[in-house]
């Protein structure tokens, strides 16, 4: 999905040996929902086709794209609160679905906790949504995958 880089490469302990992270979990939800639940957002989603469906997920990743294609401390739970929009939405693109199922899968919510100390809050919410959105991703029908999101324009800032 990355240029150059292999999902198994994301699939290592490095998450868990950084000296501390950003409570960042709780606020990507909410930048979510700012930014695509309140009513116009939701007409121009339901009023668009796949493909622009897909460019609009590539948009959000593309903000911080270096945060979801490399080791770092805040990997799997971006992954997890994007994977949980997408399910929402019930737009997952066959390009971002294998990476979201292996990191998940890959995921120790127990030893990240030991690792980095989460707020209580955080813990919580990252405990109930896991599961539910690796049950989510592990059934989603392979007819229903939705168009790819872009591969090659990473970094690319529109303004």
């Amino acid at each position: 999905m990355f240029p150059g880089i292999e999902v198994e490469s994301l699939l290592k302990d490095d998450v868990y040996l950084f000296p501390a992270r950003d409570d960042i979990y709780l606020r990507f939800l909410k930048y979510f929902v700012e930014l695509f639940d309140y009513p116009r957002a939701r007409a121009v989603w339901d009023q668009s086709n796949a493909e622009e469906r897909s460019d609009r997920l590539w948009w959000v990743i593309n903000e911080t794209w270096g945060l979801y294609c490399k080791a770092n401390e805040n990997l799997p739970v971006i992954w997890l609160a994007t994977a949980k929009k997408a399910l929402e939405w019930d737009h997952v693109p066959i390009n971002f679905h294998p990476w979201a199922l292996a990191i998940l899968e890959h995921f120790d919510l127990e030893r990240y906790h030991a690792a980095y100390h989460l707020p209580r809050d955080e813990y919580e919410a990252i405990a109930h949504d896991l599961p539910i959105v690796l049950e989510g991703l592990r059934n989603y029908p392979t007819e229903k995958l939705a168009a790819p999101i872009d591969e090659d324009n990473w970094g690319y800032i529109d303004y």
